[in-house]
């Protein structure tokens, strides 16, 4: 039993190095030597705010809720792009990352691991900076349910990791899924909720849009930003999805492996 938790316990350190590597790997090869890749992932998030305040402006429509165009907009950009950004460029770290596969140590998964705690330090450093922004703008506190904020974070990596695993291992068996995602990426902006409120929805309208995972991870997110915010939100049916993907994703990985580490 011993010697069963000792080579256990230096297998999980072996990969834990593989891991810590790739990550290195994935953060020099997606913003180099040059600073500017590091201030556009930065600056993105801003961008898209600016770009839907003067819309809104120019429109002149009325706010969806609460008493700031801002925030309003900010929850839903980074609800979204952050899962969806996430989902993306973990899933993108087994294709990036195909000539360390000839590596004994390096597994598929690890990969994608790799890519997505890259990932996840990202918009967890760019969360922390936009709230400190918004609550000195706004002189109020941004995240009034502290609890809440954590969970929504937990679950949105939750199923970008899934959905990033599934992503990775699936594409890479079917080549055309990519350009599917590619195709549906307005497709899911447009109905997360980034610009509306979904319980103010018709019904024929809310029944259609429920169904995006995407829809509920911005409901999370922006429920833990308000007080009196009525959302849509079934925790069970985002995390039911999120496990489903995991599963299928790891199940595809194991089976297809070989297939996976050869695949160009």
């Amino acid at each position: 039993m011993y010697l069963m938790d000792k080579s256990f316990s230096y297998a999980l350190k072996e990969n834990a190095r593989v891991i810590g590597a790739l990550v290195v790997r994935s953060g020099v090869t997606r913003f180099g030597e040059s600073r500017i890749g590091y201030l556009w992932t930065l600056a993105e998030p801003s961008i898209y705010v600016c770009l839907f305040l003067f819309m809104h402006s120019f429109v002149r429509t009325s706010l969806p809720f609460g008493d700031s165009a801002m925030l309003f907009f900010l929850t839903g950009i980074i609800g979204f792009r952050m899962t969806n950004l996430i989902a993306r460029k973990a899933a993108n770290g087994l294709s990036h990352n195909q000539p360390m596969l000839g590596y004994p140590l390096v597994k598929p998964l690890d990969t994608i691991v790799a890519a997505f705690l890259l990932e996840a330090i990202i918009w967890m450093i760019i969360c922390s900076l936009f709230i400190f922004f918004m609550f000195a703008i706004l002189d109020r506190h941004i995240i009034v349910y502290p609890l809440e904020f954590a969970g929504a974070l937990l679950a949105i990596f939750y199923f970008a990791f899934s959905f990033a695993v599934f992503n990775a291992t699936f594409g890479t068996l079917v080549p055309l899924w990519a350009k599917i995602l590619s195709f549906s990426n307005m497709i899911l902006m447009l109905t997360s909720g980034l610009l509306f409120v979904p319980s103010s929805l018709p019904p024929s309208a809310l029944a259609i849009v429920w169904w995006s995972p995407f829809l509920h991870c911005v409901e999370w997110f922006r429920s833990a930003t308000y007080l009196d915010y009525v959302s849509v939100l079934s925790k069970t049916y985002l995390l039911s999805v999120a496990t489903g993907f995991l599963v299928t994703g790891l199940a595809l990985e194991r089976i297809y492996r070989n297939r996976i580490i050869s695949s160009e």
